[in-house]
């Protein structure tokens, strides 16, 4: 189990990795136009893939999870 430990403490943080990314990307395209040569559609398609592979990714972490850790945490909702 010392493996599948490990392998959520990586997605942990690449899902950190991931949003602290997105929110610079965020703050630095309020300066662009969005109409300026097709970006607009271009950004939605990216953010759009972008929350398709956060959501994947919270869900493999979910299954790596051992089941104590699962029982807890259905505990506490």
């Amino acid at each position: 189990m010392e493996g599948v430990t490990a392998m959520s403490h990586q997605l942990n943080a690449a899902l950190d990795d991931l949003g602290k990314a997105m929110k610079v990307l965020r703050d630095s395209t309020r300066q662009i136009p969005f109409r300026r040569e097709g970006f607009r559609l271009v950004h939605h398609e990216f953010a759009r893939s972008t929350a398709a592979l956060r959501v994947a990714m919270s869900y493999a972490r979910s299954q790596l999870e051992e089941p104590s850790v699962r029982r807890r945490r259905n505990r506490r909702r």
